[in-house]
């Protein structure tokens, strides 16, 4: 089984510096180069969320995807439109439906959608760390 292992990394907040669970992805752009990206883990998010400039950046048009609001904390409705990439996390590569925001102010978010059935995920808070097994779906 292919195992991944992604530390926290610290983050400055209101109240000083805070632990958060980041992984580095890449994303397979239209030239068909591999991009690196920094994202949350986040287990509460349905689906993996990107920026308009990352849409931009890997080459894709943005209006092009299918629409898609997305209703984020604060119940704020942010435009999205979602397109299907391919997507590496560590040595397995996925084809996933992900999320770009019609804005450059949200978090970039690696959600369940297409990515967590392929992983066993542990956040492990102890070690600070956070393991991705690859599942027999990967």
């Amino acid at each position: 089984m292919k195992r991944f292992i992604f530390k926290y990394l610290a983050e400055r907040a209101r109240t000083g510096s805070i632990m958060r669970p980041i992984a580095q992805i890449f994303l397979r752009s239209t030239k068909n180069d591999w991009q690196p990206f920094r994202v949350y883990i986040d287990s509460g998010a349905d689906i993996s969320l990107f920026t308009k400039n990352d849409a931009e950046y890997l080459g894709l048009n943005l209006n092009q995807g299918e629409y898609y609001p997305i209703i984020g904390v604060g119940r704020l409705l942010i435009p999205a439109y979602i397109h299907t990439i391919k997507m590496k996390i560590g040595e397995s590569v996925l084809d996933v439906k992900a999320a770009f925001a019609d804005s450059d102010e949200v978090p970039r978010l690696l959600g369940r959608t297409g990515v967590f059935p392929h992983f066993k995920i542990t956040f492990c808070e102890q070690d600070l760390e956070i393991i991705f097994e690859a599942t027999s779906n990967s």
